[in-house]
């Protein structure tokens, strides 16, 4: 199967060196790369192309890549990498700093050790 999202030159000018724009133009690529996916695996569910009007084949070119649905689709996926990441390690029930912890039934609150009187 030929996935045509994939395909990525580095060296776009072919001067045997990678530029400045050419490593942004790499990041743009990797940036992007979920929503394309996404666009050329729907494209191939005829229904959901044609309501879409997702034109990603070697016939119609691969305009679609850049496309509205693409870039709703990459945003949308990298909104849910942050979630995610922002859930690692979170308790969803964590007892705020400030509540008394639960105690037995019968037993008094503690208070401390009494201060000393001073005579």
């Amino acid at each position: 199967m030929n996935i045509q999202a994939l395909h990525f030159v580095l060296d776009l000018d072919s001067d045997g060196s990678v530029a400045g724009w050419e490593a942004v133009e790499a990041l743009k690529w990797a940036f992007s790369l979920p929503g394309r996916l996404m666009v050329e695996g729907l494209g191939h569910i005829p229904f959901i192309a044609e309501t879409f009007g997702i034109h990603a084949s070697p016939a119609t070119g691969y305009d679609s890549f850049h496309g509205l649905l693409a870039t709703v689709l990459t945003l949308l996926f990298w909104m849910g990498c942050l979630v995610l990441i922002t859930r690692v390690g979170a308790t969803p029930d964590a007892p705020a700093e400030d509540a008394e912890p639960a105690r037995p039934a019968g037993m008094p609150h503690y208070r401390g050790p009494k201060a000393r009187k001073s005579s």
